[in-house]
């Protein structure tokens, strides 16, 4: 089992949170309006300066989900644009 994150730009969050939809991922956890800056994005702070902001999901995926939820996100980035979407996925040992 691993855990997703997903963090993008809030602009593309009613065509993440239909991606998850249409995977069937039926559990997450979301914050609307996460601050920071990427490798390759200008920060994001929500001020004058560094306007914007992004939202972040937290899925717990099984291996038949998290083979198809990076699938089906990484058809996403394609369209949107790498700045504007990023997954990190590491091993979820235990759920209590």
């Amino acid at each position: 089992m691993k855990m997703l994150l997903i963090i993008y730009d809030v602009t593309y969050d009613e065509q993440v949170m239909e991606t998850l939809s249409k995977c069937c991922v039926t559990g997450f956890t979301k914050w609307e309006k996460v601050l920071g800056k990427g490798k390759r994005s200008e920060p994001k702070m929500d001020d004058a300066i560094w306007p914007g902001y992004n939202c972040a999901v937290m899925v717990a995926a099984e291996p038949e989900l998290e083979s198809v939820l990076l699938s089906s996100l990484a058809n996403l980035l394609k369209e949107i644009g790498d700045k504007a979407l990023k997954v990190f996925a590491w091993p979820l040992e235990k759920v209590i």
